[in-house]
């Protein structure tokens, strides 16, 4: 009897909340103008305007996961299909 590994499906879940979340906050701070350096939202929001590094360092780091979340899910994709 084979047994099944929930493993895989609650990382990849793990994985694609974490690609939404900070893709929706990216494109939210981007129409907003201004953006939180942390990913948690602590910390002041820097302006478009006056602190131009500081905010597309802000939303280019959680653009970022897009990418790295899609290949973390196809380097983990032996998983399914092993």
């Amino acid at each position: 009897m084979d047994s099944f590994d929930a493993f895989g499906l609650f990382w990849s879940g793990g994985v694609l909340l974490m690609m939404v979340v900070s893709t929706v906050w990216a494109i939210n701070d981007l129409k907003r103008g201004s953006a939180r350096l942390n990913m948690w939202g602590f910390g002041d929001r820097v302006e478009r305007d006056e602190e131009p590094f500081e905010f597309w360092l802000a939303v280019g780091s959680k653009l970022l996961a897009l990418p790295a979340g899609c290949f973390m899910l196809w380097f983990a994709s032996d998983i399914f299909w092993s």
